[in-house]
């Protein structure tokens, strides 16, 4: 790391430990994701050189994946039986929003196809702007309307959520290994599960890896430890302060000529997803807040990292957002295909 981006580190530090303090005081839910969120969005707006290396959001992901795999207990497996019900609830609800958020980009935005396919793409970010670049879609548009989704999301659920669930601290499993011989075979787990998913090229393998080690681990009542709240909101914190870095170079005034399109296009789509998700938390048990989690048109990091938070059946909301993830990093290059002809 050159000294100039480990200055940019340091300063992202700081605006996000600030934003975080604020609102935890005020007893902000989620408030610590919240809160670095906004600050390093606010700092990257204002010109500062918000900056993070790759191996610490890897990290993030990984402290995350370990909190997520903890909620897999056998209550949790019988539960699942009514997921698939859930998911293909989820596939429908998702090709509704995409088209809703098409149409409010393409005719009210006046954005070309390519830009207003992906603007309108909820999740896999960096698949998205990848092929948004490929296909000459406006970059700027698509990575405002993406990140303003995603802030505005992660600053609202919480809030919004907050009637609709009330935070139970998560207890560690009865029966299973604690102490150091405990945490050492969650270690472990969560290591080689890491490693098989990139040896597998599995999307954000520093997440599902590390989330399939500990969930087995826990599922099978092996180990009796569940991650310290203090971690699990340290690691939120890292996670809202990365997204609110995306703002790096996006100019005041040119989020302020595309907000008025991309919260007409959230609002859409949100409603699209977070009625779904309502009905699919009633319909599966898991409650509308984790269904309005798993269904919410944001990335799979941000939103699980909330559930975690909250937590609102981090295993439920991460199945969602991971089948959603795959489908889209399948279903875009074929979509972006058809249409090429017609964006040229």
């Amino acid at each position: 790391m050159s000294r100039t981006d480990a200055a940019g580190f340091a300063e992202t530090i700081v605006w996000a430990a600030g934003g975080a303090c604020l609102l935890l005081f005020l007893h902000v839910p989620a408030g610590a994701l919240v809160g670095a969120m906004v600050g390093t969005a606010a700092a990257s707006l204002i010109g500062r050189p918000m900056t993070a290396p790759p191996k610490v959001y890897a990290g993030l992901l990984a402290l995350m994946g370990v909190a997520t795999g903890a909620s897999v207990t056998p209550d949790a497996l019988k539960a699942a039986g009514t997921w698939p019900l859930s998911i293909a609830l989820l596939v429908v609800a998702t090709i509704v929003l995409c088209g809703a958020g098409f149409l409010v980009f393409r005719r009210l935005g006046r954005c070309d196809t390519a830009t207003a396919f992906y603007a309108s793409a909820p999740g896999a970010l960096s698949a998205v702007l990848a092929l948004a670049q490929a296909d000459g879609a406006d970059m700027s548009r698509v990575a405002v309307a993406q990140s303003l989704r995603l802030l505005a999301l992660a600053c609202v659920a919480p809030f919004a959520l907050a009637g609709a669930h009330t935070f139970v601290p998560p207890t560690p499993p009865e029966g299973g290994l604690t102490g150091l011989a405990g945490w050492g075979l969650l270690i472990a787990a969560s290591a080689l599960g890491w490693l098989a998913a990139a040896r597998l090229k599995w999307p954000s393998a520093p997440f599902l890896g590390p989330m399939a080690g500990s969930g087995l681990v826990h599922l099978t009542g092996v180990v009796g430890v569940a991650m310290p709240h203090l971690v699990v909101t340290l690691a939120g914190a890292g996670l809202g302060a990365l997204v609110g870095t995306r703002f790096r170079g996006v100019s005041p005034g040119a989020l302020m000529r595309f907000l008025p399109v991309s919260l007409a296009a959230l609002g859409v789509m949100a409603l699209v997803g977070l009625s779904a998700g309502w009905l699919a938390g009633r319909m599966t048990g898991v409650g509308p807040a984790a269904g309005m989690l798993a269904f919410a048109p944001g990335s799979l990091d941000v939103m699980v990292a909330i559930a975690v938070a909250l937590n609102a059946n981090p295993a439920y909301v991460a199945a969602h957002h991971t089948t959603r993830f795959l489908g889209l990093i399948g279903a875009l290059p074929w979509l972006a295909q058809k249409l090429r002809p017609k964006a040229a």
